[in-house]
């Protein structure tokens, strides 16, 4: 995943300043800015950790809230016919813009996809004891649907 590291449930940004020799980051997603500095991607990891113990202990001290609530809105730019599109598969679908970008934002995030296979199957190729529990079928008679979640 990038140039993120994770600590206590936390994220920490990982950049490099050539103009200064140093590698870098923040802890996101929390109400202060918080940064930490090392030479090293050993040293910077080490120094990530100690900024979200001192985040943590600070925060305690101070009796505030250390995670920061997400807004639940960010504007995005597409492009016109991106937003055209997905505009007709929404209308398509009916439902708004809204619900179709997070439908499709959620499907992006699942860690589940979905195979859709079609297998054509000669009926007379099945036999007798297959043929009465063969599912519904679609337009074709001879092609039968199989739809499973591969992990």
């Amino acid at each position: 995943m990038g140039n993120v590291m994770k600590y206590k449930g936390y994220m920490g940004s990982c950049n490099v300043s050539f103009e200064d020799g140093v590698l870098h980051g923040k802890i996101e997603c929390i109400n202060d800015l918080v940064t930490y500095e090392a030479s090293t991607p050993t040293e910077l990891e080490a120094a990530f950790q100690e900024a979200v113990d001192d985040y943590l202990e600070t925060c305690e001290m101070l009796g505030k809230e250390a995670d920061k609530t997400m807004s639940g809105s960010f504007n995005i730019r597409v492009g016109a016919k991106l937003h055209k599109k997905l505009y007709l598969k929404a209308k398509e679908s009916d439902v708004t813009l809204n619900e179709m970008i997070k439908s499709l934002l959620t499907q992006s995030l699942e860690d589940t996809k979905q195979l859709h296979m079609h297998l054509h199957v000669p009926e007379h190729s099945l036999g007798k004891e297959y043929t009465a529990e063969l599912p519904e079928r679609g337009h074709k008679d001879n092609v039968l649907m199989f739809e499973r979640r591969v992990h």
